[in-house]
């Protein structure tokens, strides 16, 4: 089944998504930026609000903000509205806090702000609270694969009728403890091809939101597939949909009617890089550069596609 995209925002250390496209199309590697540029939610939330969130839910606010802003919905338009939240990482840094104030101070002086920040489900539950959304809300985490997993759930909701809208997000925070553990895990997996065409990036952070409904008039774009194939050898070729051959070595341009997107250089190394490249297609279409791309990732032994098109196929 296909999901008509209404609305999107992404967002992230390199910049928005006409930052993204501009790097992909030179192919130049952008200049290193460990943060994204958070300053516009004081246009959406109080001081007051952004006070009682972590930084990864700061993360989700925005971009969550800023693709119903783009779907121009109202609040009464997204009383039938679900959330999907996917991520690499999750919301690693609270639950790092927590055991931290917990060895520091033990059992009984344990920070209880960290610990309900740590709960899994929190960045999600935040935005459906600040958004007033009361549809049903999940998080979805499982690191590489965990785009194409988010884009499937949502895919099954839409299908059964349990919502009439979903706005799915892709998060990820880059925090130095993550740094720190990429660099040692870095040199122990130079031997064994795992992400052996990302592992000399830098990490990335950022967010893409989308507004996904079964039908709607005003779409942007649609997601056509989603595929999810459990690959222990790397991105071996297969197909979806009309045939369509995934290789590796994907270009990061639109070309003819059929292109893969894949704009690991230009992010960086983020887990949720899938929908980054999902958002790059729909803004170069937008632009009248294609009709149609795969967004691939093809990491920890499972390779994924997410096939993007425009409306009027």
């Amino acid at each position: 089944m296909s999901m008509i995209i209404e609305g999107y925002y992404c967002f992230g250390s390199f910049g928005e998504v006409q930052d993204l496209v501009a790097v992909m199309k030179n192919e130049a590697l952008p200049p290193v930026a460990h943060e994204a540029d958070l300053s516009a939610l004081s246009d959406y939330f109080s001081s007051r609000t952004l006070r009682q969130c972590d930084r990864f839910s700061r993360l989700a606010l925005l971009g969550a903000s800023r693709a119903l802003e783009r779907a121009a919905l109202s609040s009464a338009d997204l009383r039938g509205c679900g959330i999907v939240l996917a991520s690499g990482y999750g919301s690693a840094m609270p639950t790092i806090d927590f055991l931290n104030s917990l060895l520091d101070f033990g059992e009984d002086m344990a920070s209880p702000l960290a610990f309900s920040l740590s709960v899994h489900n929190i960045p999600a539950a935040v935005v459906a609270k600040s958004l007033e959304i009361v549809g049903p809300c999940a998080t979805v985490c499982q690191f590489d694969s965990t785009v194409a997993s988010g884009l499937l759930l949502a895919q099954d909701w839409l299908a059964e009728g349990r919502v009439e809208r979903i706005l799915f997000g892709a998060v990820d925070e880059n925090t130095a403890v993550l740094e720190a553990v990429t660099a040692q895990l870095r040199h122990e997996r130079e031997e064994t091809g795992c992400f052996a065409c990302r592992r000399d990036l830098p990490l990335g952070e950022g967010a893409a939101f989308f507004v996904l409904t079964k039908e709607s008039a005003a779409g942007v774009g649609r997601i056509e597939s989603v595929s999810l194939t459990y690959a222990p050898e790397g991105f071996a070729a297969t197909t979806l949909g009309e045939d369509l051959c995934l290789t590796s070595g994907a270009i990061p341009r639109l070309a003819g009617d059929v292109a893969t997107i894949d704009g690991n250089r230009a992010f960086g190394n983020v887990p949720i890089g899938q929908a980054f490249n999902c958002a790059s297609a729909l803004h170069l279409m937008r632009e009248g550069e294609g009709k149609r791309a795969l967004c691939l990732n093809y990491g920890s032994g499972i390779q994924s596609a997410v096939l993007v098109a425009e409306v009027d196929l």
